[in-house]
């Protein structure tokens, strides 16, 4: 690097750019996985498909810099650009094999691909955060002589760990989230219903905080199976973004079109007639097509908004209420699809996976029909039908019908799960 560069800039512009060629890797090997099952090379097909679930559980990490801390070292400036240059050139690395994969007919080095994005993450694991101490190196370096307080893409990370104390954020300081998708305060597009910023206790604080990085957790290990419309999409790009005192994950039909969000946001309210008609105005701005789960969190709900989020009903929008202090989520419970949705606001840890509950029908049962499996799924029949698909062309399932159509588990499957406790 011929001149220094502020710290915080690079940090960011470079998670930016990696971003951008993750996601374009994605599409990419999402277009090899079609072409090589265009020429029945399931083994390829197969190990191509677990390289874009890898990139799709690799890019949260990318986009949130909420999870930096749980990797970053210390370091000199000298030694947080030499991570920054190896955390690039890993990406481009990995960014140009895979289009180079475009023009192979075949015998696609996917173990390659896979050795590169692996290396991309440790990479990114690697890389320095701009502390103090680089910061005033920086500045020593480039002699500017008044040290200024950075702007650190580290904020947001210490915002949402509860490391720091709790300080009002403004436009200024809200800078780096927001070019990062890590939307902070009132000044970004990506809220739906703008965080409430008022001073908490220490405990309730500390509490927040815990709330959000559980579900943080939870939306970086976890993917959506099933849309508000029973469709199956366990396949679907899923994404997340964590802001200061929100967390918002969003589920794409295409690269940029969503069909579903999830939005949690720190917002007490105290007052039924100013809730209910904040509420019904963010229900009715969702468009046909696409469905929101909103969670609004606060601390000591009245009885009268508790008893009105518990009977709310709204075609295009799940309402939860969570209450801070007792840990308690209030929703609609004779809804399904609010019963469905709950997982992406409670504090439960454990899904229930989509594979597992076909595993215990067919355990119980020897074999299932699609029409069966769609009324105890939850699918409509279009998606159990492309599910259990599949599931026979990975080999987990066989068709073992005369006549009618009914699937069981392969041999191979069988002996992987073990009998039925």
């Amino acid at each position: 690097m011929t001149a220094a560069e502020d710290p915080s800039e690079l940090r960011m512009r470079n998670r930016k750019i990696v971003q951008e060629q993750l996601e374009k890797a994605y599409n990419v090997v999402d277009g090899l996985i079609r072409k090589s099952y265009s020429r029945h090379d399931m083994e390829t097909t197969s190990l191509l498909r677990d390289l874009r679930t890898n990139i799709n559980n690799l890019l949260p990490e990318v986009r949130s810099s909420g999870l930096d801390t749980f990797h970053s070292r210390k370091g000199t400036l000298d030694a947080f650009y030499a991570a920054e240059d190896s955390f690039i050139a890993s990406s481009e690395s990995f960014y140009h094999a895979v289009t180079a994969s475009i023009e192979v007919e075949k015998d696609i080095d996917v173990f390659k691909l896979q050795q590169l994005l692996t290396a991309l993450q440790r990479n990114l694991r690697e890389r320095i955060p701009v502390s103090d101490d680089v910061a005033k190196e920086f500045n020593i370096r480039t002699g500017i002589g008044v040290v200024s307080e950075p702007v650190k893409e580290t904020s947001p990370t210490i915002e949402a760990f509860g490391i720091r104390r709790e300080t009002a954020i403004n436009a200024g300081t809200a800078s780096s989230g927001q070019s990062m998708g890590m939307s902070v305060g009132s000044s970004s597009s990506n809220v739906i219903i703008e965080p409430d910023g008022r001073e908490l206790t220490p405990h309730l604080l500390a509490d927040l905080y815990n709330y959000f990085n559980l579900l943080e957790q939870k939306y970086s290990t976890n993917h959506p199976e099933i849309s508000a419309t029973d469709v199956y999409i366990g396949d679907r790009k899923w994404d997340f973004e964590k802001g200061d005192r929100y967390l918002k994950g969003n589920i794409y039909d295409s690269l940029f079109s969503r069909t579903m969000i999830f939005y949690t946001v720190f917002k007490p309210y105290d007052d039924l007639k100013q809730i209910a008609g904040s509420i019904q105005k963010e229900a009715d701005r969702v468009p046909s097509g696409q469905y929101l789960s909103l969670c609004v969190v606060g601390v000591e709900w009245p009885e009268d908004i508790m008893n009105w989020a518990a009977s709310f009903f709204h075609l295009r929008m799940s309402l939860f209420i969570y209450d801070l202090g007792t840990g308690d989520l209030c929703f609609n419970k004779d809804l399904k699809i609010s019963n469905r949705f709950a997982f992406w606001h409670n504090r439960d840890q454990e899904m229930s996976k989509l594979y597992d509950r076909l595993l215990i029908l067919l355990q119980e049962y020897g074999s299932i029909s699609i029409i069966e499996a769609a009324k105890e799924l939850e699918l409509e029949q279009k998606s159990a039908a492309e599910y259990i698909k599949k599931l026979l062309k990975a080999g987990v399932l066989v068709d073992v019908g005369f006549g009618e159509h009914r699937y069981a588990l392969s041999v191979s499957e069988l002996k992987k799960v073990g009998p039925k406790e």
